[in-house]
């Protein structure tokens, strides 16, 4: 049988740790407000250019 690891010391604090978690997720926010900016503009602009096509 294995005896137990000593519990490894993490290369970050808890408050680093939890830094990281905060800027991970408002990155990922502002990606996803990104992306739907993208998605609207481009629904946007390709309506616009039917639109523009049929007349």
């Amino acid at each position: 049988m294995n005896e137990p690891q000593p519990s490894q010391e993490l290369p970050y604090s808890e408050a680093e740790i939890e830094t990281m978690a905060t800027e991970d997720a408002s990155a990922g926010k502002f990606l996803t407000v990104l992306m739907v900016c993208t998605f609207s503009y481009t629904v946007i602009v390709g309506t616009y250019i039917i639109f523009w096509s049929l007349n």
